[in-house]
């Protein structure tokens, strides 16, 4: 497996995802936990800025695979700027209640324990809430399980969910969508079930998926050239990752997809959204500076992801 990018090109997309994402780092930043009062603490929702501030967290212990990423100054200013908001927004207030922030609260942690940092009192609470038998026994897809379960292991805490195999076979990996029909939330359950399952290329698919696996890869490389065709940035990218997690030779297919991120990058260093990509096309004067953090922020950050899966095969 040779790299998609070109050392060039691979430094030039760095330095530019890492720009835009440590300049805009105040909308990463979230709310003081201690301040929402009033209302019942089950109800207290994740919202856009939690769930961008822990994407990134994630991507942060993601890096820690690439000396060339977290040795890069941006990177460092930006990683420190991450912490910092765990102390500033009391980010682990009143864990053991705070339900629907629980994966997010997890994610967090296992960033902070990837860098070193270690809190007894966070990781009690974590695993008092994991101890009433709640949180692995709610209804919920395979999906959604696989999430959690990657989650928590990550962050070492016990948990009862099924096993990886079993949660194989209970999701669309084992009867994949007809491509007629299927929708973008299911490419994201497919994108998403393959990450978590290979945690990130470190585990082989193809024992994983057995018999399943050309079919699999097949159905990887049919939706990349859809979204290719479509210029779904965000779905290309968690694709190309995707090759990464199969440990695929790359095709012309995935260069070509690689090149077009590259080219679509725009100077601020952001990787467009679906917004972007509909307004430039339904306006010929479009402004192409004119961006929304919330349809920008995760193509930017499956960036540094794909980035870090390209640098993590050249600097060891």
């Amino acid at each position: 497996m040779t790299a998609l990018l070109n050392a060039k090109d691979q430094k030039k997309m760095l330095d530019g995802l890492l720009m835009w994402l440590n300049s805009n780092m105040l909308h990463f930043c979230t709310p003081n936990e201690r301040e929402f009062i009033g209302i019942h603490p089950e109800e207290i929702e994740p919202e856009i800025t939690r769930k961008a501030f822990t994407e990134l967290g994630l991507a942060i212990r993601f890096a820690q695979n690439s000396k060339k990423v977290c040795h890069h100054p941006v990177f460092i200013e930006l990683k420190n700027k991450w912490i910092k908001n765990i102390t500033d927004s009391s980010f682990f207030f009143d864990t053991k209640r705070r339900l629907r922030l629980f994966p997010h609260r997890t994610l967090a942690y296992a960033t902070l324990r990837s860098l070193g940092i270690e809190n007894k009192q966070v990781k009690h609470d974590l695993e008092t809430v994991m101890s009433r038998n709640y949180m692995d026994r709610v209804e919920r897809s395979a999906w959604d399980k696989l999430d959690m379960k990657y989650y928590t292991e990550i962050a070492q805490l016990p948990n009862d969910f099924p096993s990886y195999r079993r949660l194989f076979q209970d999701s669309i990996l084992e009867n994949l969508p007809s491509h007629s029909y299927a929708q973008n939330l299911d490419f994201y359950g497919l994108t998403h079930l393959i990450f978590h399952l290979s945690d990130f290329s470190k585990n082989d698919m193809k024992i994983i998926a057995g018999k399943k696996f050309e079919e699999i890869q097949e159905y990887i490389d049919a939706t990349l050239c859809l979204c290719l065709i479509e210029q779904d940035w965000d779905l290309v990218q968690e694709l190309l990752i995707n090759q990464y997690c199969m440990r695929k030779t790359f095709t012309e297919l995935d260069v070509y997809s690689a090149s077009a991120i590259k080219d679509i990058q725009q100077p601020q260093g952001f990787i467009p959204g679906r917004n972007w990509v509909k307004n430039q096309h339904k306006d010929v004067n479009f402004d192409k500076n004119q961006h929304s953090f919330e349809d920008v922020y995760h193509p930017t950050i499956l960036g540094l992801f794909l980035l870090i899966l390209e640098l993590k095969d050249t600097d060891e």
